[in-house]
């Protein structure tokens, strides 16, 4: 109540404000952009949602509108503006506004409706007063909006015909009913985001660019500026210095502000009912700050901020579960990992004891076949020499004596084939090369074979 008793005696002090207006300023239109037709489907929370603005053409000719909207339960919005034409001065103009949106998918939304069903009264000609059958604009929009964070964006593209593209701040006989294209943009930032932030706004309103600011002082009150037809605004308040009526543009740019007040909507427990499940949390969310009405009702209310308080809680259950998941997958992964490594290590500690093992061997075996060589026992030091190869294929000093013994036993082409592979595993072993060099030159001598046993003991 006391909300209403303070919305009253402003509504007249802002109605009393209300002069020389016309059709085109902005914010007095359905929706939330200038001049772009578009769908709020947060309308709704609102019972009214009410507009004063006015555009400065110069420091001396300005003009204001008078606005009222609101929004059905079955999905319609409703506007009413009382507007009065720059010239002629003394005219005025009480339009209606009508849309709907009529599909949903996902964060976009189709509309259409009809603006500026428009009833003239004072023209110039008593013929123009009445109904304006060539101001009236059909119009199809399609929207979508984005959140990111604390951020979020809407998007408005769509068609139309009448005022929407076609507009004048002078009074136009026989207007054109061509077909234009408009585009908009709503940019929401979290300054003031207590009062449901900041809104910047720029659009395309099939003649020219707008671009504009909403404010809210409070929750329910916001600050609206902008400018028209930006890109012209070099040729701003052109008529004061011709000091002529006719020098005024048609689409002349302005400067315009305006004041916008939501009335909220009370909410009984049977309203709330006869509304779905998502519908309902969907209205919890726009409202934001609760729901006023009975007590049911607002039992009612918490009850859906409490489910939709689980139902986050169960998007977070939900991304902690893939974290834990995630962490031990990972933490198998290294399990296996160290496994592996382990079984790698023992591997190779394993090789090495054998390695050293065989290595062992096969010197106790090279130690066995010299005693026979020098006993003269040629094929057992030739047997030691084998199993000391087939322990260590790469012991050169083997390769070497087992050279001597096939040489002691006459096959010399053995014996050279064994001292050759190993002077290819042991360049550096001269002995060998001293003689292959013998060998080759027939001069070879027993003596010379012994040496070379004492040399590679």
């Amino acid at each position: 109540m006391p909300r209403a008793k303070f919305l009253i005696p402003l509504t007249f002090i802002l109605l009393a404000g209300v002069i020389d207006a016309n059709s085109r300023v902005a914010f007095s239109r359905p929706g939330n952009m200038m001049r772009v037709p578009n769908m709020d489907v947060n309308m709704y929370k609102n019972l009214l949602a009410v507009n004063v603005s006015s555009e400065y053409l110069s420091s001396s000719q300005s003009s204001s509108a008078f606005s009222v909207n609101t929004m059905g339960k079955s999905g319609y919005h409703y506007g009413l503006s009382f507007v009065r034409p720059v010239n002629p001065a003394n005219s005025g103009e009480l339009g209606f506004h009508l849309q709907k949106n009529m599909f949903k998918y996902g964060n976009v939304n189709v509309g259409a409706g009809i603006q500026d069903i428009i009833f003239r009264q004072g023209s110039d000609s008593p013929d123009d007063d009445g109904l304006d059958t060539k101001g009236v604009s059909l119009f199809a929009v399609l929207s979508s909006v984005k959140d990111f964070d604390d951020y979020a964006i809407a998007t408005y593209l769509g068609f139309g015909s009448g005022k929407i593209n076609e507009d004048s701040h002078l009074y136009v006989l026989n207007q054109k009913q061509n077909i234009g294209v408009f585009l908009g943009f709503n940019f929401t930032t979290p300054f003031l985001k207590k009062n449901g932030g900041a809104n910047f706004m720029t659009e395309f309103d099939g003649k020219g660019l707008n671009i504009g600011v909403s404010i809210p002082i409070l929750k329910s009150t916001h600050i609206n500026l902008g400018i028209t037809h930006f890109e012209s605004f070099g040729d701003f308040a052109t008529e004061d210095r011709t000091d002529d009526w006719s020098a005024l543009r048609g689409d002349a740019p302005s400067i315009t502000f305006g004041v916008g007040i939501n009335v909220p909507r009370i909410f009984g427990a049977d309203e709330i009912e006869e509304l779905g499940l998502d519908e309902q949390l969907e209205l919890g969310k726009q409202l934001g700050y609760g729901i006023y009405g009975e007590t049911d009702s607002s039992i009612l209310y918490y009850d859906l901020i409490c489910t939709d308080v689980v139902e986050t809680l169960r998007d977070s259950i939900k991304v902690s579960n893939n974290m834990i998941d995630n962490l031990n997958d990972y933490n198998n992964m290294l399990q296996h990992n160290e496994v592996v490594l382990v079984d790698s290590t023992r591997k190779n500690l394993l090789r090495e004891q054998v390695s050293q093992s065989n290595q062992n061997k096969a010197m106790r075996h090279l130690s066995r076949s010299l005693r026979f060589f020098y006993d003269e026992e040629y094929r057992n030091a030739l047997s030691e020499v084998n199993f000391a190869i087939e322990l260590n294929p790469n012991l050169a000093i083997a390769y070497g004596r087992r050279g001597s013994i096939y040489y002691k036993l006459g096959d010399n082409r053995r014996a050279t084939l064994n001292w050759n592979v190993a002077l290819q595993l042991d360049p550096e072993f001269t002995e060998i090369y001293d003689v292959l060099q013998a060998s080759d030159e027939n001069r070879l001598t027993p003596i010379e074979i012994g040496k070379i046993q004492e040399n590679i003991k």
